[in-house]
């Protein structure tokens, strides 16, 4: 009777593996399976940070471009307040003589703000 116990256990110790993984079977299915997950999750993370890495490029475009922006602005800011003080400055036609009227319009057709258009062109390009 002995021998036929045996018997039996090497039978179901054969069939219970072909049914159930062992738990070194089970263990190693799971370690594959974490090692499958990690290199998604670093593939994932790399391209994050490639993603981010270009977004922050990107920002810091758009704030040089802003921060040129607001230089012209502020330079252009500028020469409207002299322009504007030199307006004021001016005599109104209507008080002039006949006889200078001519070097008053010389003087308002000679742009004294040259240098103003440069700025007109930066500030639209941007």
């Amino acid at each position: 009777m002995d021998k036929v116990f045996k018997a039996d256990r090497k039978l179901k110790a054969l069939t219970s593996c072909d049914d159930e993984p062992t738990l070194e079977e089970r263990a190693q299915r799971i370690a594959k399976a974490v090692r499958k997950q990690s290199i998604e999750m670093k593939e994932n993370w790399e391209q994050l940070k490639t993603h981010a890495s270009n977004w922050q490029k990107q920002l810091e475009k758009a704030l040089e471009k802003l921060q040129e922006l607001q230089k012209a602005l502020d330079d252009l800011e500028a020469h409207v307040i002299t322009a504007e003080g030199v307006r004021t400055d001016r005599q109104p036609v209507g008080d002039l003589l006949i006889d200078s009227l001519q070097g008053h319009i010389d003087k308002t057709t000679t742009s004294p703000n040259k240098e103003l258009n440069p700025q007109i062109y930066v500030t639209n390009e941007a």
